[in-house]
């Protein structure tokens, strides 16, 4: 195989635009038109969750290494976890009795 052969046969690489106002836009795209937002009850449900399970994570962690005594506070974050849990649900409720039959 010549390198003439070689280079015909390998795809040329895309031309990078010299100006700026050519290149591809990178706006995301507009939100389809049946797709709604989660409920702030959702939103809120999962950030309680999410950082009581971050906090499950840091005590899990900190017990294999050794450590016994966990301050109050780490407890308190621990409680989140089934507080959004129960928010979640309770949200969930919410959302259904208000669609209706």
């Amino acid at each position: 195989m010549t390198s003439s052969e070689s280079a015909a046969s390998r795809p040329s690489r895309a031309a990078t635009p010299a100006d700026p106002s050519d290149a591809p836009s990178v706006r995301p795209k507009a939100r389809p038109a049946g797709l709604r937002r989660a409920p702030m009850v959702f939103r809120i449900a999962m950030a309680l969750f999410c950082v009581g399970g971050s906090a499950l994570l840091v005590v899990l962690v900190m017990f294999a290494s050794g450590t016994r005594d966990f301050p109050l506070w780490l407890w308190l974050l621990v409680a989140l976890a089934p507080v959004g849990l129960l928010v979640g649900a309770f949200g969930v409720r919410k959302a259904g009795l208000s669609l209706g039959p």
